[in-house]
């Protein structure tokens, strides 16, 4: 074989012994930021392997968890941003609201907060604005609409009980609603 060949050939064999490796440090590894523990946050891991991520190769999740001790939410907020994560992911209003105060550039998904617009997460459903989005569980403004529901459902129901927890923003703005809902 020619000297041209033969070193074409090598070339090729190095190129092909190397490549693997040269895209495996090129590849993305995406840094998920989890604010509290919760869970649900193992459904939401199924999900993302459901999509093809696999934590360890293109998935790295971060955890910071309070451990019932909410007022550290802000901290932890913050200590996820220094990381830096691509995404922070919060479950609930003061989780989302850490996040929110933490950065305005580091996108944030809020997960189960129930008016998001009230609480002042975001400006409108239709453009959030910010770096907030996510999704809403209830909006306050219906839960009146429910309670008429249940009415016509069951007509001589007489007493209702709505357990909340006053610490929530969310559950106060719920709970308004559904008083005026009761004596409209």
């Amino acid at each position: 074989m020619p000297r041209t060949t033969v070193g074409l050939l090598v070339l090729l064999a190095l190129g092909v012994l190397v490549a693997p490796f040269a895209a495996a440090q090129t590849r993305k590894v995406a840094r998920i930021g989890l604010l509290d523990y919760t869970p649900s946050w193992e459904l939401f891991r199924q999900a993302l392997r459901d999509l093809g991520y696999r934590e360890g190769e293109n998935l790295h999740l971060e955890y910071r968890r309070t451990e019932g001790r909410r007022e550290r939410l802000s901290a932890l907020a913050a200590e996820l941003v220094r990381l830096p994560v691509d995404v922070l992911v919060t479950l609930g209003v003061v989780a989302a609201r850490a996040a929110q105060d933490a950065t305005t550039t580091i996108p944030s998904v809020m997960v189960a907060v129930g008016d998001p617009v009230r609480t002042g997460l975001v400006a409108s459903l239709a453009h959030p604005g910010g770096n907030v989005t996510g999704s809403t569980t209830l909006g306050a403004d219906l839960s009146a609409k429910r309670l008429q529901r249940l009415h016509e459902a069951l007509p001589t129901l007489a007493h209702v009980a709505f357990l909340w927890n006053p610490a929530q923003s969310a559950n106060r703005l719920q709970v308004d609603e559904i008083a005026r809902g009761a004596t409209a």
